[in-house]
């Protein structure tokens, strides 16, 4: 007998979820990605000034002369160092310290970033000549490029730039004018 199935009709719960789950999903991704993009390429340019100071320049520089293996092992050093503490800020915001936990995990991510983002750029020569980390690396770089292309097709990611870019703009604009208008104050006054 061939009958009518009442839940074939409807959407299936599957995609009812899918829907409901992924706009959102789509925008904390969007966040994630910026925040990592803005982050890193200010942070590089902070451990590029670091870099400058004496003592820092010679770690620097026997770190760049490590050899793949050893380069690999300061590579991770930071990240697996990073995880109990990522994993104590979790315990505080499970724990009622919401403000603690997220600037635990907040500073967690930024020191760690910006010490990854340092030695990588430190060690990439050394890494480079490990076999399976520049394969391991282009699959990586791959799944970034495909995410990316991914999330520049979201309304949300259009928005995301065009806010980031208004905020970017915005401080420079409103403290070069503060300033020419003390510097303005202060040439009428001097008199």
């Amino acid at each position: 007998m061939i009958g009518f199935s009442p839940s074939s009709s409807r959407p299936s719960m599957r995609r009812v979820l899918k829907r409901l789950v992924t706009p959102p999903l789509v925008v904390l991704a969007v966040v994630v990605v910026l925040f990592e993009e803005y982050l890193w390429r200010w942070l590089a340019r902070v451990g590029a000034w670091l870099g400058a100071l004496p003592v820092v320049r010679g770690v620097e520089r026997r770190v760049a002369e490590l050899p793949p293996a050893a380069a690999l092992a300061v590579l991770l050093t930071p990240a697996s160092l990073a995880i109990p503490v990522k994993l104590a800020a979790v315990w505080m915001l499970a724990s009622g310290h919401a403000v603690l936990g997220l600037e635990v995990l907040i500073s967690a991510k930024v020191v760690g970033t910006a010490l990854v983002a340092r030695i990588y750029t430190l060690c990439e020569p050394a890494l480079s000549t490990i076999p399976w980390f520049v394969r391991l690396r282009g699959r990586v770089i791959a799944a970034k490029d495909w995410a990316h292309r991914k999330l520049e097709a979201t309304a949300a990611w259009r928005i995301g730039r065009r806010k980031l870019a208004a905020l970017r703009r915005a401080p420079r604009g409103f403290l070069a004018d503060r300033w020419r208008g003390i510097r303005r104050w202060l040439t009428l006054h001097r008199a």
